[in-house]
């Protein structure tokens, strides 16, 4: 049996403390959680923070090298999905194993691709601001635009694409994709598969369900949106790297697009000076993708239940 060890915690899962410290003690019994949020936030050191503990729980907050190679942990548990944001190289110089929690959001981001794809075609965030204007004539608001019958390019067909793309599909829309690698669930539903240029170019609503990486950094440059139609819709539930921003706002505002629907951003916050703040026809919200009731409860079982699986040798989320 492993010996009792500290477990540091250093950001908050997104659920009330007491459930958090239930399911650690179900999981993890034996073991300590040390909540070092508080302290962090004063400015001490990570290192120090850490100490000499064997694991360490972090979601979003960078963890560099330095503080890699001053600690003694044996194992860091990203309550996260992405894990480009701890140096991994250092984690692999120290034998420190790496673990993420994939797929806690899949449904929860692919519902919100939709929703923002509704709020874009049936005008619902200007139609909630019209009717709040006491002087606004109630009935004379713009048409909007039915989703059945619309062509939705899914840009990268992993799991959270797909489960956009079987969203869509519900919806009657015709859906493309486009992917490194085919998926016969994409195929089986109905899903087409196309280069990127004929997506972009066929589409009304294009959406993004890739991974930020070297690659696919700006994927949808000025280029690219140059071939979307003017009455297409951008929406990005993804990363915001994915999209040169400069190049969306000046196409939305030249009218070379009808609308963009984005949680993510490539700051966040965003910058003040962000042009998509002041973008004509867009619906903009804090990365909540992945911010629901149900999906954060996925994500605090599955961050425990990493280290459990790390001391019984199992390695099913582990990434280094």
């Amino acid at each position: 049996m492993n010996k009792p060890s500290k477990v540091i915690l250093i950001q908050t899962l997104g659920v009330p403390r007491e459930l958090v410290q239930q399911r650690f003690a179900e999981l993890l019994p034996g073991h300590t959680l040390v909540w070092k949020g508080s302290e962090l936030a004063e400015g001490k050191p990570l290192a120090d923070l850490v100490g000499g503990a064997k694991y360490l729980v972090t979601g979003s907050l960078p963890i560099d090298g330095r503080t890699i190679r001053n600690c003694a942990l044996s194992m860091i548990s990203i309550s996260f999905t992405g894990y480009d944001h701890v140096d991994l190289a250092a984690c692999r110089e120290k034998g420190i194993a790496v673990y993420n929690t994939p797929g806690y959001s899949t449904d929860s981001v692919a519902e919100l691709a939709l929703g923002l794809a509704l709020s874009l075609l049936r005008n619902i965030p200007k139609g909630d601001a019209h009717v709040r204007q006491p002087e606004a004539t109630f009935f004379a608001f713009p048409d909007g635009v039915e989703l059945k019958g619309k062509t939705v390019g899914i840009v990268g067909t992993g799991a959270t694409g797909l489960a956009a793309a079987r969203l869509f599909a519900a919806f009657g829309c015709k859906v493309l994709g486009y992917n490194r690698a085919t998926s016969d669930e994409f195929i089986n539903l109905g899903g087409i598969y196309c280069s990127l240029d004929d997506l972009l170019k066929d589409s009304d609503i294009v959406s993004l369900h890739l991974a930020l990486n070297a690659e696919t950094r700006h994927i949808m440059n000025p280029e690219r949106i140059s071939k979307m139609k003017p009455s297409a819709y951008l929406i990005n539930t993804a990363r915001g790297g994915l999209v040169d921003e400069a190049a969306l706002a000046q196409a939305l505002n030249d009218g070379k697009l009808a609308g963009a629907g984005l949680d993510v951003f490539g700051s966040e916050p965003p910058d003040k000076d962000n042009p998509l703040l002041t973008a004509q026809n867009t619906v903009l919200t804090p990365h909540l993708g992945y911010k629901t009731h149900e999906a954060l409860l996925r994500k605090l079982e599955v961050t425990f239940r990493n280290i459990s699986d790390f001391e019984k040798g199992i390695e099913t989320n582990r990434v280094v």
